[in-house]
């Protein structure tokens, strides 16, 4: 079957057709030229906020591991300042403190009696009444190790009386003394 390009139908099919390439070309070479550019200028600014998006969450981890980092120091401060200057009386830890330091430095505790607290200044201050026996040197090794303490305390009202010498020991004494811990209201 030979086509006859005289018929008027298959002229109109061809022009048709024609015209559908050239609408297609002028499309895709005046219209969607600008429509190219304009997506290739958008896709820009996407890799663009991209970038900027990838360096602002990096800053922000940067940022929040410092903060980590800080609260971390800030927190082991807190802890130092607390057994410094605790919040809360531990009675048990303090009446451990004192029975304890006494045994290493070899004295006998005669009487441990904790007094009513009293508010002074800023301060709850909660006192000891200290009295006990041993050797002059070893209340001095005592009340050093008190001094190496965390808590913020205080020694008051220190009185030494010499004891007797009995058995070649020339410097039995018996001391007594306030013990002073200080407790954030």
């Amino acid at each position: 079957m030979a086509i006859d390009f005289r018929d008027a139908r298959v002229l109109r099919f061809i022009i048709g057709i024609l015209l559908l390439a050239a609408i297609v070309v002028g499309y895709f070479m005046f219209l969607a030229k600008g429509l190219t550019e304009e997506i290739a200028v958008e896709e820009q600014n996407l890799e663009m906020r991209r970038i900027e998006h990838q360096s602002l969450r990096s800053r922000t981890s940067e940022d929040l591991a410092m903060m980590a980092q800080r609260i971390e120091m800030y927190t082991q401060e807190l802890n130092t300042l607390d057994r410094l200057l605790p919040r809360v009386y531990d009675q048990e830890a303090v009446m451990e403190m004192l029975t304890g330091g006494a045994g290493r430095s070899g004295l006998t505790i005669l009487s441990l009696t904790p007094m009513q607290y009293v508010t002074e200044g800023e301060y709850l201050v909660y006192d000891w009444q200290v009295r006990l026996t041993g050797r002059f040197h070893r209340l001095g090794v005592f009340l050093d190790q008190l001094t190496q303490e965390m808590l913020m305390s205080a020694v008051t009202n220190l009185e030494i009386h010499q004891q007797k010498a009995a058995e070649g020991k020339f410097d039995n004494i018996e001391a007594s003394f306030t013990f002073r811990a200080f407790v954030q209201p």
